[in-house]
C-alpha cells in the first residue's frame, strides 16, 4: 500500500482531511488522536491490513503517521487481502 492509500485510511479513520496528514504528522499533538482513539486505530489496522501488532516496541514507533506506516513495512494491501 502506498504511503497515499495509507494516509486516507488515516484519515477516514480519525474523520479528518487527508492533505493535513503527512509522514511527520503525529498522531496525538497533531490529529488529536487519544490512547483509547489510538488503540482502536491500531486494531483497525491490524484487522484491516491484517498485520501483526506484535512489531511495535515502544511509543516512539506511535508517535507520527510515518512511523506508524514504516512499523507494518509500508503494508503490502494486495498481499494482506
Amino acid at each position: 500500500m502506498t504511503f497515499e492509500a495509507f494516509r486516507e485510511y488515516i484519515a477516514k479513520t480519525v474523520h479528518t482531511e487527508s492533505k493535513l496528514i503527512q509522514k511527520e504528522t503525529s498522531l496525538c499533538e497533531d490529529l488529536g488522536v487519544d490512547s483509547l482513539q489510538l488503540v482502536n486505530l491500531l486494531v483497525e489496522i491490524s484487522e484491516f491490513f491484517q498485520v501483526e501488532l506484535g512489531q511495535i516496541q515502544s511509543n516512539e514507533d506511535l508517535q507520527t503517521v510515518g512511523n506508524l506506516y514504516q512499523l507494518f513495512g509500508g503494508i503490502d494491501y494486495e498481499q494482506s487481502v
